[in-house]
């Protein structure tokens, strides 16, 4: 017997495991047992198991077996009728019986199973339990030898009766219940390496990103060590060593425990690290126009859009401080709006006039579209208006810098954006819809109630979105008439994606363009034999983060499986819930969160958490809203 203190592990029966099947017969036929809990964790040798027995639909019931079965009985200390090692003790509902006897521990073994048994029974009384009730606790001890290895005790036969002879039996098959000790933790999972390229000197900071790491886990690259830190379950840093310019290197992510995974060719070496610049939104933007007289202030109308773009340094990695200089020009028929949201101050640039105005990168590389705030947090964004007979606009901007490579070269950079505003259909398009077809087309299909000098429509489509293309030739109107028509296009040369987006753009014979809303169709990933399905579940970061007014939140499921998907704030307060226990199959999801609590209200600028919750997978990340 073990005379140190033993740790004890109790669970609550308020945790009931829904059984399906395991019921009784005769008087007690819609009985139904459940367990305080299907697993226990960090068990270790002398640990003491509290199992609570539970039950629901009893009958008149005063008598009351049941018998555990033990997968490897060494790992556990089964002493019969010795109560300081292990026993059965009957609950509150059980135990307040007239007359009821509990029995100790019984060794009921046989036909090479070790079993143990506990129960009792009431004298002949008007006393019965009925209704729902905790039957009894089995209080287990491991053995003062055991090795800390997954065993488990499964319910192996249960009794119940009116008394000793008006009984009901259930068999392990029927009952099918079982409580795993020492589950073995997840293997980890890895879904990216950030930077994926470094100096051969060393020294560039990553991220690794995925799922089940634990804390202390190693990082190698190419073999050798990477210093890893534990953030979170999803999130690793490193900092990679010297090593020699070449092809890919794998980098391996082992927990303690022992398990690993690999991140196949996934980082490489460089003798010249050139500095990176990039846009981290779309280069061609199709915006409708804002309301007339919301262009000069940002108040998350229609029009208004924010890009942001990223540095890489000399030694691959994100820096910030770095200047950025904008040059925005207006090439179109309305004023477009500059708005810096800090101090709210707006400028007007009219047709053909150009701006310029500086950015500085954070931390994180990351620059907003214009600002000259140190944090880099980005606080501007441009916007137009227009009513029904406004001309389209077209801004272009391009933002520039220097930087030296890591041989002290100096290099210039650029990105360019273009973002255009034009004014939606009028209202005589009366419908327009999606099918997706299990030939792999999509078939768009709109109705007009009445047309004016109608030449014609384009289709244009999009995979996120934002950045459109037109898809298809002329879809040629019936010119002027008074009547209900009808229109179709099929699209059969879609993409691998989730999801699509269409607007339709009218032209007048005199080239007058307006343009619909847009609409979304899901694309079936099984309707496309060559998709390529994620084989992780992962959960990305929000694009684009800063964001002012909308953002997406996109995330892979390697598996069916239920999934919420919920914005926090940081006092944990939900804010707002996108995706509610919904099942949801294979493939990429994006999602629009667009600033708004779940009142329909625009929420203020600042930090915000957003959870994925997908099966067993849990991952959070936050995001900025700059209003």
């Amino acid at each position: 017997m073990r005379n140190s203190v033993r740790k004890l592990l109790p669970f609550t029966a308020g945790i009931l495991l829904a059984l399906g099947g395991a019921v009784f017969a005769g008087d007690n036929a819609g009985v139904t047992l459940s367990l305080s809990a299907d697993e226990f964790s960090g068990v270790a040798a002398g640990d003491q198991i509290n199992v609570t027995v539970s039950a629901s639909g009893l009958v008149e019931v005063k008598n009351v077996s049941i018998t555990l079965r033990f997968s490897d009985p060494s790992a556990f200390n089964i002493t019969f009728n010795d109560a300081s090692i292990a026993k059965f003790v009957p609950n509150e509902a059980i135990n307040a019986l007239a007359g009821f006897t509990p029995t100790s521990l019984t060794d009921v073994s046989s036909g090479g199973n070790t079993l143990m048994q506990g129960g009792g029974g009431a004298f002949p009384t008007d006393d019965a339990m009925t209704g729902d009730a905790d039957l009894g606790t089995f209080l287990i001890t491991m053995a003062d030898d055991y090795d800390g290895s997954e065993v488990s005790i499964e319910v192996f036969e249960a009794v119940i009766g009116k008394n000793s002879s008006d009984q009901d039996i259930q068999t392990s098959d029927q009952i099918g219940l079982s409580i795993t000790i020492n589950p073995p933790a997840p293997a980890p999972t890895a879904s990216a390496i950030a930077p994926a390229q470094g100096s051969i000197t060393g020294g560039t900071a990553l991220t690794i990103t995925g799922a089940n790491f634990q804390d202390g886990a190693t990082v190698t690259i190419g073999g050798v060590d990477a210093g890893a830190a534990f953030l979170e379950v999803t999130s690793l840093t490193a900092t990679s060593p010297a090593g020699e310019e070449g092809d890919p290197l794998d980098v391996v992510i082992t927990n303690p425990d022992g398990n690993s995974v690999t991140l196949a060719a996934a980082f490489t070496y460089l003798g010249i690290i050139e500095p990176t610049f990039t846009l981290l939104t779309p280069s061609d933007v199709s915006l409708d126009f804002s309301p007339v007289g919301s262009g000069a202030e940002a108040d998350g109308s229609a029009g208004e859009h924010s890009p942001y773009v990223n540095f890489t340094d000399a030694t691959g990695a994100a820096a910030g401080g770095q200047e950025i200089t904008w040059t925005i020009t207006n090439n179109g028929a309305e004023t477009v709006y500059l708005i810096d949201q800090a101090d709210g101050s707006v400028v007007e640039i009219g047709l053909g006039e150009t701006e310029n105005a500086i950015a500085i990168t954070n931390d994180e590389g990351k620059a907003a579209f214009v600002g000259t705030a140190p944090s880099g947090s980005g606080t501007s964004l441009v916007d137009a208006e227009g009513n029904k007979s406004a001309g389209s606009t077209s801004l272009v901007a391009v933002a520039s810098t220097t930087a030296d490579n890591s041989e002290g070269e100096t290099r210039g950079l650029s990105v360019e954006i273009t973002i255009t505003w034009d004014v939606p259909v009028a209202a005589e398009l009366a419908n327009f819809v999606a099918d997706f077809k299990l030939s792999n087309e999509v078939l768009l299909e709109w109705g007009v109630a009445s047309q004016t000098n109608n030449l014609g429509w384009e289709v244009y489509r999009s995979e996120d979105n934002r950045q459109f293309g037109k898809v298809g030739d002329l879809i040629f109107g019936d010119g002027t008439i008074d009547e209900y028509k009808t229109y179709s296009f099929t699209d059969g040369n879609l993409p691998q994606v989730g999801a699509l987006y269409y607007y339709l753009k009218q032209i007048d014979l005199d080239g007058t363009v307006t343009r619909s809303d847009v609409i979304e169709i899901l694309v079936a990933p099984t309707a496309v034999e060559q998709r390529v399905l994620p084989t992780v579940t992962t959960l990305l970061q929000n694009y684009p983060n800063p964001f002012n007014p909308e953002t997406n939140i996109s995330f892979d499921l390697s598996e069916e499986a239920v999934v919420s998907l919920t914005i926090y704030d940081l006092t944990g307060q939900v804010i707002r819930t996108l995706v509610s226990s919904q099942s949801m199959a294979v493939g990429h999801y994006n999602i629009v969160w667009n600033g708004q609590n779940a009142t329909g209200a625009k929420v203020g600028s600042g930090v915000y958490f957003y959870q994925l919750s997908a099966g067993n997978y849990v991952a959070k990340k936050k995001m900025t809203l700059l209003q």
